[in-house]
């Protein structure tokens, strides 16, 4: 920020590019910069988190969008999910989980999943292991506050297709290691 004595929009425009020169963990910084210095400009830090999130993830710095504009963000999660690019449908999914390990925790979404689940149920056909992982893990996430919610959807969901029998017993690990006696 401070190497870039501009306006936030015109750093996106520098950055956007300088981006694909990096990958993995090494590239999250540039999800940092917009989780930093962007939280006022939801458009345009919007459509930087898009990019930065093909050659790393922006599921940590989304976040911070969901707790400030959580309608919107939630819109284009939704938007994202119809995405060619799994990158950007994991992101969908892969943000909003309600305890995302080494994030900021959603609490609302820790006693409400409801907005989550529709974008699970948006995604659990999706044919990009990447994707169904994802599902599967924010699913094992609501079981931990809400198990009941996650047996609903098991039942609403097996035998269904390989795919999704995959993501619902992965969903369901936490709940079988407790033993839980329904799932």
């Amino acid at each position: 920020h401070a190497f870039l004595p501009l306006p936030y929009k015109e750093q996106l425009e520098v950055l956007k590019p300088a981006s694909q020169h990096f990958v993995s963990f090494e590239a999250m910084f540039f999800q940092d910069f917009v989780e930093l210095y962007g939280s006022d400009d939801f458009d345009n830090s919007i459509k930087a988190l898009e990019v930065f999130t093909y050659e790393s993830s922006s599921e940590f710095a989304i976040r911070q969008f969901i707790l400030k504009y959580e309608e919107q963000t939630l819109e284009q999660m939704k938007q994202w999910t119809q995405s060619s690019c799994e990158h950007l449908r994991r992101l969908a999914c892969e943000g909003c989980r309600p305890r995302l390990p080494w994030a900021i925790a959603l609490s609302k979404f820790k006693k409400d999943p409801t907005k989550v689940l529709e974008i699970i149920e948006l995604l659990k056909h999706d044919e990009s292991t990447y994707v169904q992982k994802s599902v599967a893990n924010n699913l094992n996430d609501i079981s931990k506050d809400n198990p009941e919610v996650v047996i609903a959807f098991v039942k609403k969901n097996l035998n269904k297709s390989k795919n999704l029998d995959w993501i619902c017993k992965h969903a369901s690990r936490t709940l079988l290691k407790q033993g839980d006696e329904q799932i």
